[in-house]
């Protein structure tokens, strides 16, 4: 008798807060996505050129002066970017489970699209690792590659995943795990947006004149899925839970602008 009592008051409380988010319809219940963007929008405004310069400066003298010490450190960063992803997606599916089981909700299939889009970065990530690995691009180990650059997409798509059966709680469910899972994810984030930095820095003088900055302007929108393939992989597990609210894709845009005010208005100067 009582096991109904609960269940009823469980499906109680799922209607009161289903109730309660579909009037807050602005702003996420969870505010670890919009952190997310805000901390992403500071590094774009206030850190980019240090960071752009220290990437850029090892990307050059390892592509262009075949420096091995340059190349090794290069190799370092990405590989633990790669890490940092894995340990992240692997920390936050207990914590986003049981917040999304308590709001009787789960992921949309419409995330299915987006895991192609995450697998397609792991494999540049992972063909970045191997070209600057001494074990060298060989066959057998491009093979081993694309099975490796599964594993973080798997992970992420079993963080997505709904428990058949609750876990009992663990240090997994605290918050310093999810902490360690959302700053992990963030590291991954950093490289990422260095990368591209890196790459379209130099790209682009200051606009001139209304018709190049159409130009530019619909270059940007046509170059969009390359800038999404940089910035929804590392967010994918944010945007699983709050992707309905309003106030998570202004924040996205807002954390995305300072790229596309580079690319359209200027580019990034840099002196490597």
């Amino acid at each position: 008798m009582t096991s109904v009592k609960e269940k009823a008051s469980h499906r109680k409380g799922q209607k009161d807060f289903r109730n309660r988010a579909g009037r807050r319809r602005f702003m996420p219940v969870n505010y670890r996505g919009l952190l997310f963007d805000l901390a992403v929008f500071v590094f774009n405004v206030f850190l980019v050129r240090m960071l752009t310069r220290r990437v850029g400066g090892l990307m050059l003298q390892t592509y262009l002066q075949d420096d091995e010490q340059a190349a090794r450190t290069f190799f370092y960063i990405i590989t633990a970017a790669m890490a940092a992803q894995i340990v992240g997606a692997a920390l936050k599916r207990r914590p986003l489970q049981a917040r999304m089981a308590a709001r009787g909700e789960k992921a949309s299939d419409n995330f299915g699209c987006l895991l192609i889009l995450h697998f397609a970065l792991t494999l540049v990530t992972g063909a970045a690792i191997l070209a600057l690995s001494p074990l060298g691009p060989s066959g057998g180990w491009i093979v081993l590659l694309f099975f490796v650059c599964i594993v973080p997409t798997a992970l992420v798509w079993r963080a997505m995943t709904p428990y058949g059966k609750p876990p009992a709680p663990d240090w997994r469910s605290s918050r310093a795990a999810e902490l360690v899972a959302d700053l992990c994810l963030f590291a991954y984030m950093l490289v990422n947006l260095a990368v591209w930095n890196t790459v379209t820095a130099g790209s682009a003088p200051r606009v001139a004149g209304v018709g190049d900055l159409f130009s530019r302007a619909l270059g940007f929108v046509i170059l969009s899925p390359i800038i999404l393939l940089f910035y929804i992989p590392p967010r994918l597990l944010f945007l699983v839970e709050d992707w309905k609210y309003r106030a998570t894709w202004i924040s996205m845009t807002l954390a995305v602008a300072p790229v596309a005010y580079r690319f359209i208005i200027g580019t990034l100067k840099t002196d490597w």
